[in-house]
């Protein structure tokens, strides 16, 4: 970041370092910045003219501007008031002293200076694309760049849950600072007010006795006798005007007492998340290769820019939704549609078997899903989501604010955030034909085991199965699912269905890959 030509150096003194200093970000990003924080919130910035800068502060709920003036290595609010030596020390001495000194209708202290975001322009994250590119995960070569690929995955999950905790516990500490300053210039402007009355009331008394006495005396004139009368009731007035003011402050202040028991108790909860997220973090770390972490540096840093420009409200959304799986669980090594159409088929026969091994009877599982490269659009993703009798692929595309369904209004930072929140939340919010959640991943937790190949990795191919359940219903009461009962129960689809004249086989439907319908674009 560079000076503003034609400042001079001494006005800028640790002007760089304040981060209240927004260098060249426009109006509209600063007012945007301002629009939801408190009166005595400011902002410094580069004025249109070369040299002299704007002062934006929020006033009475909007936000106000005023020209810092600079010349001849001195700065003020306008030509006749350039007594400070630099922008930090005029802004300094306005934290302490009203700006109504300079403009009588702005009655207000820069109180809570608004920091610009670390590494951003204009308000806005600054960052490269490519860093937060979760596409490329889904082109390992072998298993165990995927297994790898999957552990950096992981760490990104669990530390950007952290960046979010210690965001909110950041606000919830600033929160209580403010609060606390504002309960501190309470009572202070409470003592005052005492004080004052006190002496005001020892005028009352001595004014009363004058006027008593001169009222009775002949040699005093009438205009002597009005003057000191007059006295009187101006301090009679300015008694009852500080017992309002006085009144009105100690009730803010009791109000104040009891908000800032609230925030007390918001930040305890805050930092009791923030620890649990540590531990879930460090105990992720604890079990990866360090030069795996050390890789992540960069792509860490930059998801971490993106948790602190993300909208609070999303944050505190997504902040205590749980990390349900890992993305080993959900996330598949290939682009092919049949392919993960059969995965989640696999997937629903293998919780069925459990559910049988268990005794516990239920409806066949919806919800089952996972999410792969797509084969048509190299920098977009598709989730794949087995409900009913059918499997559905819906893109998801990645932009500045992160990754969310094709032409959505709701983008999440990852792919982890994105499965959280369409944990939490139905499908059928972007598909009126998928009534379900994401429920389950299609995929098991990894082990340490790596003799085998991981399921869901390069290479690896399902085989066929009907999606069915009366034919599930019959296959599991045979050991294995995958040979077929005596008299299997027709497709209940027609995706792909034969004929009447094509002679039919027990067989052909295992061999034979599950197809979608062409209506269900990718």
């Amino acid at each position: 970041m560079s000076t503003t030509p034609g400042t001079p150096h001494g006005v800028t003194h640790s002007l760089m370092e304040q981060g209240w200093y927004w260098a060249d970000a426009d109006r509209s990003a600063v007012s945007k910045a301002l629009s939801d924080q408190p009166d005595g919130s400011f902002i410094v910035r580069n004025a249109s003219t070369p040299g002299d800068y704007t002062l934006s502060v929020k006033f009475a709920a909007q936000v106000k501007l005023l020209r810092i003036v600079v010349k001849d290595g001195k700065c003020g609010f306008n030509t006749d008031s350039l007594t400070h030596d630099s922008v930090v020390r005029l802004i300094e001495f306005h934290r302490n002293i009203s700006l109504n000194i300079f403009n009588d209708a702005l009655d207000v202290r820069l109180l809570y200076p608004v920091s610009v975001r670390r590494n951003s322009q204009n308000g806005k994250p600054f960052f490269k694309k490519g860093q937060l590119q979760q596409r490329m995960i889904l082109s390992a070569k072998n298993d165990h760049d995927w297994r790898e690929r999957l552990e950096m995955e992981n760490l990104r999950a669990v530390h950007l849950a952290f960046e979010r905790g210690a965001k909110l516990y950041d606000s919830a500490h600033q929160e209580m600072e403010r609060a606390e300053s504002l309960y501190h210039a309470l009572n202070q402007s409470v003592r005052d007010n005492e004080i004052k009355l006190g002496k005001l009331n020892n005028l009352l008394e001595a004014e009363t006795d004058v006027v008593t006495q001169i009222q009775g005396s002949q040699t005093t004139s009438e205009m002597l006798k009005g003057a000191f009368a007059n006295n009187k009731t101006f301090v009679e007035e300015s008694i009852r005007r500080i017992n309002t003011e006085l009144t009105s402050s100690k009730d803010k202040k009791k109000t104040l007492s009891g908000i800032l028991d609230e925030i007390a108790m918001k930040r305890s909860n805050s930092k009791t998340r923030l620890c649990k997220l540590m531990e879930l973090r460090s105990a992720v770390y604890d079990k990866m290769e360090p030069a795996l972490c050390s890789r992540m540096a960069a792509m860490l840093d930059a998801g971490a820019e993106m948790i602190n420009s993300e909208p609070t409200k999303v944050t505190q959304l997504l902040v205590d939704m749980e990390l349900k799986w890992t993305p080993a669980q959900y996330l598949m090594c290939g682009t092919s549609k049949e392919n993960a159409a059969n995965a989640l088929i696999h997937a629903r026969y293998r919780i069925a078997q459990l559910d049988k091994a268990v005794g516990l009877k239920r409806e066949p599982q919806d919800g089952i899903f996972l999410i792969r490269g797509s084969s048509s659009h190299g920098d977009k993703l598709v989730l794949s989501v087995l409900h009913g009798e059918r499997v559905s692929h819906c893109l998801i595309e990645q932009n500045e604010e992160g990754w969310g369904f094709e032409h959505s209004n709701v983008y999440l930072t990852t792919i982890s955030d994105f499965v959280r929140y369409y944990s939490h939340f139905s499908l059928e919010t972007h598909a009126d034909a998928i009534k379900t959640p994401l429920r389950t991943p299609a995929f098991d937790a990894v082990t340490s085991d790596t003799s085998k190949p991981l399921r869901n990795g390069p290479g690896q191919v399902f085989t066929a199965l009907p999606i069915s359940r009366k034919y599930m219903e019959k296959a599991l009461l045979t050991d294995d699912p995958t040979k077929p009962p005596e008299s299997p129960e027709p497709r209940p689809d027609s995706w792909d269905s034969p004929s009447p004249d094509t002679p039919s086989s027990s067989d052909s439907r295992l061999v034979h890959p599950t197809t979608l319908p062409k209506s269900i674009p990718e």
